[in-house]
């Protein structure tokens, strides 16, 4: 989609009062210049939740996060910024122009929705029809309350059920094809459908539209996989989509914490048993789009595997996104032989509550698999060891948790603070030559705004008045935004070519100097 014009995100923003804004989700006493409320982003009870109604913009100084309207929507409401424009210019009565491409692309989206909706009506009725399925269900242990609420179905032991029934209603196939619900034979050329014989999950994206299906194997044959997906489609990209998101959000926020699990069985299992704020991956590795998603959520995070070596895999590597981007990781392996569907069925919901709080934290995990991996006892594979405990901290954005790290790893390597700090830091310096040798070259000169004549001070809007915010409160205030700052934006982020680079020198320090970098 074509960025909205600089000069209508102005109006929108300058046409609504943030202070009425954030009224109608926070309670606000008027305190001198400012207003103040409890922060809807964090538990207190004492007031640390300010907005300036002069700057138009919010900030709390007991969680950190700040910025302007738009951002307090996009963080309280989960919105992307588009969204969050969107819904003010709605608001306001300010049109945003939409370009034809954009009302094409818009609308082939809704009709490929619309293909997986159809479908799932489909799949949806077939399981009502099918005694076998249900008694499959029921001998799993799923109740017919959570096949209708998580709209569970059946995708017929048919080479064209689907098919048939879509050229019935005389439905254009396309968008069937689009969305990856049917697939062409090498042999004859003809459709065919991608589910047969399988129990059918349907993938919904945080605004509640089906997006996808995963597909469980009814059939006994070895040879047919165990479960499938539905393909990457213009609606569905597998590594921004974690399963049941949609029905956990609300108890995600009120636990302060959500639980990863990989399979779907494992979600409907603790879901019966109570546990709402769980999400699973589907045997989808996490990604940093993951981690930017549950961050709208929480920050808190338990990943809860299988106890065989590929689950422990599977969470040491997921692990690692969530915490190098500063969410607070932990993992619960259960018991052996065990998996959450398993231990839930048979100790109940508030025997896995109970073990959650027994989880660890994710460098304690890490640090147990190095020792199993490694003879720390021999000099060569204890470098190698604190060469991975490097790594693994190289890209973790905070200096402060890196210092509290490494000075646990030390505490229990019984190694010298100072000598891992030093290996760090060369890390660090190599890993900047390295980005700076491999980035691409700036925007041509002519692409940042010409100065005006005479000594009339240079005025930005639109976009780049909101880059230029952004760079003010990461000067002003870096200790308190920094973290939010630089989850939410990248340099790509930046049109001006200026603001980009002063983005990129903040990032890379510590403690900013804003006169030095204001004048270099």
């Amino acid at each position: 989609m074509p960025p909205i014009p600089e000069h209508i995100i102005d109006r929108i923003r300058d046409s609504v009062n943030i202070v009425d804004v954030i009224g109608r989700y926070v309670t606000l006493k008027k305190r001198g210049r400012n207003y103040v409320g409890l922060c809807p982003f964090h538990t207190e009870k004492t007031p640390s939740f300010t907005v300036n109604a002069e700057k138009q913009i919010f900030h709390c100084f007991g969680c950190g996060t700040g910025g302007n309207v738009y951002t307090f929507l996009m963080r309280h409401d989960n919105l992307s910024f588009v969204e969050a424009v969107r819904r003010l210019a709605d608001e306001t009565g300010i049109k945003i122009p939409v370009s034809r491409e954009t009302r094409r692309k818009e609308g082939e989206n809704e009709q490929l929705f619309k293909a997986n909706q159809i479908a799932l009506n489909f799949f949806r009725q077939r399981l009502q029809q099918s005694p076998r399925v249900q008694q499959y269900l029921q001998q799993r242990g799923i109740t017919r309350k959570t096949i209708e609420h998580f709209k569970l179905g059946f995708a017929p032991d048919e080479w064209d059920g689907l098919l048939k029934h879509i050229r019935r209603f005389g439905y254009s196939e396309k968008p069937y094809e689009k969305v990856g619900l049917f697939t062409t034979s090498e042999k004859s050329g003809n459709l065919y459908d991608r589910f047969r014989n399988r129990l059918i999950f349907p993938i919904f994206n945080t605004s509640g539209k089906v997006v996808g299906f995963g597909g469980r194997t009814l059939s006994d044959d070895p040879q047919t996989p165990k479960y499938i997906n539905s393909p990457e489609s213009p609606i569905y990209h597998k590594g921004r989509v974690l399963y049941g998101l949609n029905f956990a959000a609300e108890a995600i926020r009120e636990a302060g914490l959500v639980i990863v699990v990989e399979g779907y069985m494992d979600l409907l299992q603790l879901h019966q048993q109570g546990v709402g704020n769980v999400v699973a991956t589907s045997g989808t590795a996490l990604t940093e789009d993951h981690a930017r998603l549950i961050r709208r959520y929480t920050r808190r995070v338990v990943l809860c595997y299988d106890a065989d070596n590929a689950g422990i895999q599977a969470a040491a590597r997921g692990g690692e996104v969530l915490f190098q981007h500063l969410l607070e990781t932990q993992v619960l392996i259960l018991p052996p032989g065990e998996d959450p569907d398993s231990f839930v069925k048979q100790h109940g919901g508030d025997a896995f509550r109970k073990l959650v709080t027994q989880a660890q934290d994710y460098l304690t995990f890490r640090l147990d698999l190095l020792e199993r991996a490694h003879d720390l006892q021999q000099a060569a594979e204890r470098s190698r060891a604190i060469q991975e405990v490097l790594d693994l901290l190289l890209p973790v954005p905070d200096s402060v948790q890196v210092n509290f790290y490494l000075e646990k790893v030390a505490e229990r390597w019984q190694l010298p603070i100072a000598m891992l700090l030093n290996e760090f830091k060369k890390k660090h310096r190599a890993r900047r030559q390295r980005q700076r040798y491999g980035e691409a070259p700036p925007p041509p000169p002519e692409a940042a705004p010409k100065a005006p004549a005479g000594d009339a001070p240079l005025m930005f809007s639109g976009a780049w008045g909101a880059e230029k915010d952004v760079i003010l409160l990461l000067l002003n205030a870096h200790d308190q935004v920094r973290e939010q700052v630089y989850d939410l934006l990248g340099e790509e982020d930046f049109r001006n070519p200026e603001f980009r680079e002063l983005f990129r020198l903040i990032g890379a320090l510590e403690v900013p100097d804003a006169p030095h970098l204001l004048h270099a």
